[in-house]
């Protein structure tokens, strides 16, 4: 059934939509309700558009415009209950992000309890939002009254959200929420917990201990849990609960003093685990061994059997001498930092993904872990920043992905931590995808592409346009010959929050692409100046201060001489684009179905649109919209034949 809704949606796809949003994501699609596809829809069976809607539901994006389609649509929508599953509640300012999506925003009391009916006895997604406080806020007792009428279904909800919004007072979150989870609520569904709390206050602990207390009693479901802002102390409490032993699912995300990994004792089914903060694995900073029993002193069947087989009559969790905690089972570990030395004695054999912010160095009076020593034999995807090569004490044989960023001022630096980790000896990592973002000298690249042959997929990250040597290496014979896909990403310094705290939104990066290089091009060979054109502008001649051209002007001539020069070589690119953050620009001048198995012919013809034409009025061949396809070169051949 899936291959057959994904069928439909190829035969009748959307064009001609610039979309930028969840919103506008379902607008292109109420647009795109033709009479025929209409009619289309309305000939499948209820149950199948039941399916389609369904897909359409977890996209997150909105039903209320699709309600407006038809009749039998917007019945069909009402009587499907898992379509109104997901139910958020604010009464105070609302802001768009929380309408745009596919939940259900019920500001009036009358749309929440219309919400409640139609999801009938469907899992429930529970959102409870607390803030903006402003003058037209109601009282605490009036949202909690509000939260009530929900919470009556609290042995159907599965994924239980709380947001708190900025600048709330602690006061209004604690009357909002008192006495909202005692006795008789209970979470016999619930699979996923999330508080989220735009800035840490201190004294959540006290307002959500209910809450804690009543998972304890009552769930025996949860699995996931993702917290936010929510205090040290806060983390440490629920690290008590017997429920936190059983998730398989930890995120832990704000400011926070490190966390010692014995926080985690006792959970053996975790398999993601996401903290923001350090993470400390030292036996001299472990905290207390969990009680048996939690807080609540609620016993276990399992673990008192576990117990009377053992003899162990200690009241605490049964832990190792070392205090090792073994997270044999986590295939997803991130970090806000970590040194490794202290990586070296966490247990993560079955790692596949590992996400380190900051390598902290180790201490001068440590002795240094030596190269490939901390073995991670199904690492596959590694993410780092460091400002040294103690990095390459982590071994692993089958990473395929690697995201490195130097930290680091000066260039020389940072020739030299990329020169250790790239040795070129044995041991040495070899993926087949590379992200760098390091300050080295444009010589250094040529080293480092030779030592990693085999590399398909590159993203270089730079400060400022390279300098000939960088694209002159690209254009080696040798150098590279499995490239299929590189992009070079031009960051742009972040845009300084406004004095009064307004948010500003970001523009969106559009999206140019560029055509085939015509055969008298191909032919060229020598310097890619001819790309730059001649003659001075209007105010050069009239002898005003010239205009610096803009970096993307600068640095597509040679892009796309390296394309020339690499399809020659018959090392054609199946992308070779360019990222300009300061300019909100993505050029693509190369994208194309290939592989290494099979290089075919894949071309950059076309030429390249003189600087300030107006995007409309661009060549044929140059693509401004994200969703228009670039033109086969079949297409092209068969124009040129006619």
């Amino acid at each position: 059934m899936p291959s057959e809704i994904a069928m439909y949606f190829k035969t009748e796809p959307i064009t001609g939509a610039l979309i930028t949003d969840k919103a506008n994501v379902a607008i292109a699609y109420r647009r795109s309700m033709t009479p025929r596809v209409i009619l289309t829809l309305l000939a499948l069976p209820v149950e199948i558009l039941a399916i389609i809607l369904d897909e359409y539901h977890l996209m997150d994006l909105p039903l209320t415009l699709l309600m407006t389609v038809c009749r039998t649509m917007n019945e069909v929508i009402k009587t499907t209950p898992r379509l109104w599953r997901r139910i958020l509640i604010s009464l105070d300012s609302m802001p768009p992000s929380l309408k745009a999506g596919s939940t259900m925003a019920c500001a009036t009391e009358k749309f929440l309890q219309t919400c409640i009916q139609r999801a009938r006895n469907s899992p429930l997604e529970a959102t409870f939002v607390v803030g903006r406080i402003d003058e037209s806020s109601p009282t605490p007792e009036f949202r909690r009254e509000r939260f009530r009428m929900l919470m009556s279904r609290s042995s159907q909800i599965s994924f239980l959200c709380l947001i708190i919004n900025p600048d709330t007072p602690l006061q209004v979150i604690k009357e909002s929420f008192h006495g909202l989870f005692d006795d008789p609520t209970a979470f016999p569904a619930l699979e996923s917990l999330m508080i989220a709390s735009a800035f840490p206050v201190p004294g959540l602990l006290e307002v959500f201990h209910p809450l804690l207390d009543q998972l304890e009693r009552t769930t025996v479901k949860l699995r996931s849990v993702y917290f936010e802002n929510v205090t040290r102390e806060f983390i440490l409490a629920a690290r008590e609960y017997r429920f936190w032993r059983k998730l398989r699912r930890v995120t832990i995300k704000g400011e926070y003093s490190p966390i010692h990994i014995t926080t985690f004792e006792g959970c053996d089914d975790l398999e993601f685990l996401s903290i923001s903060s350090e993470l400390l694995v030292h036996p001299s900073c472990a905290l207390n061994p969990p009680l048996r029993g939690g807080p609540l002193g609620i016993s276990d069947s399992n673990e008192m059997e576990v117990e009377a087989a053992s003899g162990c009559e200690s009241q605490y969790l049964p832990v190792h001498p070392e205090r090792k905690v073994p997270l044999t089972k986590v295939q997803w570990l991130r970090v806000g930092a970590i040194a490794m030395s202290g990586l070296q004695e966490l247990q993560i054999p079955n790692v596949k993904f590992l996400v380190i912010q900051s390598a902290l160095p180790d201490s001068a009076r440590q002795t240094p872990v030596p190269a490939h020593s901390i073995r991670l034999p199904n690492l596959q995807v590694f993410h780092v920043a460091a400002s040294h090569s103690e990095i390459i004490a982590i071994s692993a044989p089958e990473l395929h992905t690697l995201c490195l960023q130097v930290s680091v001022l000066k260039r020389a630096d940072a020739d030299r931590v990329v020169s250790s980790i790239f040795h070129g000896d044995e041991g040495m990592w070899t993926p087949k995808t590379l992200s760098i973002n390091a300050p080295i000298h444009d010589k250094h690249y040529e080293t480092l592409y030779r030592r990693l042959p085999d590399l398909e997929t590159l993203t270089v990250t730079l400060g400022d346009k390279p300098s000939e040597t960088f694209y002159k290496t690209l254009k080696k014979r040798g150098i590279l010959p499995h490239l299929l896909r590189l992009t070079l990403d031009f960051y742009a310094l972040p845009t300084p929050t406004p004095a009064n705290g307004a948010s500003t939104s970001t523009p969106q990066m559009r999206t140019v692409r560029y055509g085939p290089l015509t055969e008298g091009e191909l032919a060229l060979s020598g310097s890619y100046k001819f790309w730059r054109g001649g003659g001075g502008t209007v105010s050069t001649l009239l002898g005003s201060k010239p205009t610096p051209p803009l970096l993307s002007e600068q640095v597509r001539p040679a892009m796309r001489d390296v394309a020339r020069v690499r399809a020659n070589q018959h090392l054609e690119f199946a992308l070779l684009a360019c990222k300009y953050g300061a300019e909100q620009l993505e050029e693509i001048y190369a994208e194309n179905n290939i592989c290494n198995a099979c290089r075919k012919s894949a071309y950059l013809n076309g030429r390249v649109e003189p600087a300030g034409t107006h995007l409309n009025e661009a060549h044929p061949s140059v693509k401004t919209n994200v969703g228009e396809e670039p033109q086969s070169v079949e297409s092209n051949h068969l124009k040129a034949a006619e």
